[in-house]
């Protein structure tokens, strides 16, 4: 059957998580599958259809969604604007009208963008117009996989691979579980399909994605024994791990990445507060002993030089100065190679969205502290591997300059002689000379070391 999405070109937009990363590149494919053309925003005609892959876990989030559908709409005015994920899946019809978007596509419901697609252009009247479409579902009560399936990436070289969705806590300020429902894990076996076909065409690093990652588990398949089975998987250089909640990181886990001959030293495990108080109002279920055993464990099984990134919320509601200084006390005892700092944002919904917020300016003024603190720490966290040899998977070649990402996941900038654009996605061995905050900037590699590299790792 001859489809409307044939020879049509899109694009893609991504707020937001690696979960969104996924699903992103898996929209791609299936678009492709009905005859769609990808192309970069930007790269030359407007696209027939701008896909927004959107997020709402702030108000800034938010704002930032709507920004850009309304720039897409401005910019492409003939084109089928399309909005998916979790702003979409809270925006009121009203809102998704000004918007200026044409399909709204909620949450578990990914699978059928082609559809819906294939549908508005069908749609079409004598006069050329077509309603907008909303297709969402109440996520709080399914417990279905939305059937996602990547074949190679597109948007990135690494491959971010989703295997969980959902959540079943309930943090005090956190909307997504009303976004994107409870907790669901894939089949283990379509998770090391996909894994065999992104590798296959040519993905050299597989990221490991979900809402509540650590609570994988597929029958008797945990996340601990899906690592030992991805790890096997011929071709793949490279294993890491989207964010771990602190009661998720066992012994099993940390062992199965021990035992990994692909796993990248690098775990993030969001704190959000370093202060006992403001943890209990957060309803995070642990306390900051707890996430100090915890780190220890991490780094007594990975070695000292792991790095351990975390989240920090700042501002929350109730949070004195001494609970502030609390945070940033426990968060430079702990050793961060980086800290994302977030200012508080109250979602609708939510228990913290019932309590007084704290002043603008306080919250300003903590948040720059806090950043102040996240910078120190990723300098001194990279300082460690200057002149010390850095595998690092190639990204962008920009004239005789590439960057990509270490094995610690810092990023890293490196200068190349005579190369050609293949460098980007294989794995190059750099040793960075200086460190500039958390950037390492590597000694210049010649044309043939790069190739002798691409061999050996060809043939292994």
């Amino acid at each position: 059957m001859d489809s409307y999405l044939t020879g049509k070109t899109f694009s893609v937009t991504t707020l937001g998580c690696r979960v969104n990363h996924y699903e992103a590149e898996a929209a791609a494919s299936m678009l492709e599958a009905r005859g769609a053309v990808f192309t970069r925003e930007g790269e030359g005609a407007s696209p027939d259809i701008v896909l927004i892959v959107t997020c709402s876990v702030t108000s800034a989030a938010d704002a930032k969604t709507r920004k850009i559908i309304r720039r897409a709409r401005r910019l492409h005015p003939d084109s089928a604007i399309v909005a998916c994920g979790c702003w979409a899946q809270a925006a009121s019809s009203g809102g998704v009208i000004s918007s200026g978007a044409d399909i709204i596509i909620g949450n578990r419901l990914k699978r059928h963008i082609a559809d819906e697609l294939e549908n508005w252009y069908a749609s079409a009247g004598e006069d050329g117009v077509r309603a907008v479409v909303e297709r969402r579902t109440d996520v709080t009560k399914s417990r279905d996989w939305d059937s996602l399936s990547l074949d190679r990436t597109r948007i990135l070289t690494r491959a971010f691979i989703k295997i969980q969705d959902g959540c079943d806590r309930r943090c005090s300020y956190c909307a997504v579980p009303f976004l994107r429902g409870g907790a669901v894990s894939r089949d283990a076996r379509e998770v090391l399909d996909e894994i065999g076909r992104v590798v296959a065409n040519g993905a050299k690093e597989v990221i490991l994605t979900g809402v509540q990652l650590g609570g994988y588990q597929s029958g008797e398949v945990s996340l601990a024994r899906l690592v030992g089975e991805i790890s096997c998987v011929g071709g793949l250089r490279r294993l890491r791990m989207g964010s771990l909640e602190p009661f998720a990181v066992t012994g099993d886990l940390l062992r199965a990445c021990r035992g990994s001959e692909i796993f990248c030293p690098h775990l993030h495990i969001p704190i959000q507060s370093g202060d006992d108080e403001t943890l209990r109002a957060m309803r995070r279920g642990y306390g900051v002993s707890d996430f100090e055993r915890v780190v220890e464990l991490a780094r007594a099984c990975l070695g000292d030089d792991a790095h351990i990134s975390t989240d920090l919320i700042v501002g929350f509601p109730g949070e004195t100065e001494k609970m502030f200084e609390n945070s940033l006390k426990a968060v430079e005892r702990l050793r961060f190679g980086k800290v994302h700092v977030f200012p508080y944002s109250p979602r609708a919904g939510t228990a913290s969205s019932q309590l007084e917020n704290l002043p603008a300016g306080t919250v300003k003024k903590r948040t720059a502290r806090a950043l102040d603190l996240s910078d120190h720490l990723a300098a001194e966290y990279a300082s460690r591997f200057v002149a010390r040899n850095c595998g690092v998977l190639a990204e962008n070649v920009d004239g005789d300059v590439a960057s990509g990402w270490s094995e610690h996941y810092l990023r890293m900038y490196f200068r190349v002689s005579g190369v050609e654009k293949c460098v980007i996605g294989n794995v190059i061995t750099v040793k960075p000379k200086i460190s500039i905050g958390s950037i390492l900037l590597g000694e210049e590699i010649q044309a043939g070391e790069i190739a002798m590299y691409k061999d050996e790792g060809a043939s292994g």
